[in-house]
């Protein structure tokens, strides 16, 4: 289990952020942009993870989008949350489902044609 998770697409902050909501959405996420490159996803409600420990569903994630050189852009998947209000279980739930994202992401921009490489 990682503690972050990055992929190496075609585009623009601009032209990626979509793809992100688009694929994150239908999981129940919500998005805070700060600005086109960087942005908070969140699951579930840090209120309830605090009371119901390990069986309260709470993921945070930072994504930032990272323009390459070579054109390509680096979307870096990290933990916002460590997930220690659940304990042991619940950052390990926190690493797993990170894991479960960037899979859906690697889907996502597979199926858009534009996954350089994961």
């Amino acid at each position: 289990m990682a503690d972050s998770v990055k992929l190496v697409v075609t585009g623009t902050p601009e032209q990626v952020g979509p793809v992100l909501e688009q694929a994150l959405q239908p999981e129940g996420f919500r998005f805070t942009w700060a600005n086109p490159a960087d942005c908070i996803i969140e699951k579930g409600s840090r209120t309830k993870a605090l009371l119901l420990g390990a069986f309260g569903t709470h993921y945070k994630y930072r994504v930032l989008l990272r323009p390459q050189p070579d054109g390509n852009l680096v979307v870096d998947l990290g933990l916002a949350t460590t997930g220690m209000s659940g304990g042991a279980v619940g950052v390990a739930k926190v690493r797993r489902k990170l894991d479960e994202v960037g899979r859906v992401l690697t889907t996502a921009f597979q199926t858009n044609g534009t996954l350089v490489h994961a």
